[in-house]
């Protein structure tokens, strides 16, 4: 009997170390052994990237210079402007149709400081060809036909007025007996400035020989034209 559990016995516990090693979900046999890990592939290369993602192509060349165009034409030449120099400046007022005892001329050249400083001669045509220095203590118009002439220079402004030779008495001339009047301005310094005065320019075109009721004179001296 004693034998027979001890076998019974070595029976049950044969039977529980076969089932040991069962699986739980009832698989039969021992787990095999693991295999061995794969190789793993090469990674294929990367798709291309879209149009907008796109890889920007090389720059191109700089193109060459275009060539330049012709110059274009000249523009017509302006107007010649009055005669002058550097310091000086000549004005012709036509007077043909002036009349009266007392004759305005509107000068835009007589600013205030050309009143102020520079120097301004006057000279009257006659005859076409010949100028008289005014202010005249006998200006002769014809035969027994005499003036004397007095003038005023204002702003903008030069003034005439006509006597009878060595009287107080106006004489109104007619549209006519006068032809032109010619200005000449010739520019001084300032005298704040310590500088010549047209004083001192009227004093220096003397005792250079130049004599200032001679208008032709002084168009020489300054080299201008007449």
């Amino acid at each position: 009997m004693k034998t027979t559990m001890t076998i019974i016995k070595c029976t049950l516990m044969t039977i529980a170390i076969a089932c040991t090693s069962c699986s739980k979900d009832g698989d039969i046999g021992p787990i095999g052994p693991q295999g061995e890990q794969g190789i793993q592939g090469e990674q294929g290369p990367a798709g291309e990237d879209g149009e907008a993602l796109g890889i920007p192509g090389p720059q191109g060349e700089t193109g060459a210079t275009g060539a330049t165009g012709p110059a274009g034409e000249d523009g017509t030449n302006g107007a010649d402007g009055e005669d002058g120099n550097a310091n000086v400046s000549t004005f012709t007022y036509d007077l043909s149709t002036e009349s009266g005892a007392t004759i305005a001329i509107t000068a835009t050249a007589l600013t205030q400081d050309v009143v102020e400083n520079d120097l301004i001669l006057g000279y009257l045509l006659k005859n076409e060809d010949t100028y008289t220095p005014i202010p005249s203590s006998i200006y002769a118009f014809g035969l027994n036909d005499n003036s004397d002439i007095a003038i005023e220079i204002q702003l903008n402004r030069y003034w005439m007025f006509f006597y009878e030779v060595g009287t107080e008495n106006f004489k109104s001339v007619t549209a006519g007996q006068l032809d032109e009047l010619k200005l000449v301005i010739i520019e001084s310094n300032s005298t704040t400035s310590g500088k010549s005065s047209k004083e001192d320019i009227l004093s220096k075109m003397k005792s250079d020989g130049v004599n200032t009721d001679d208008y032709y004179a002084v168009m020489d001296y300054f080299d201008l034209n007449f």
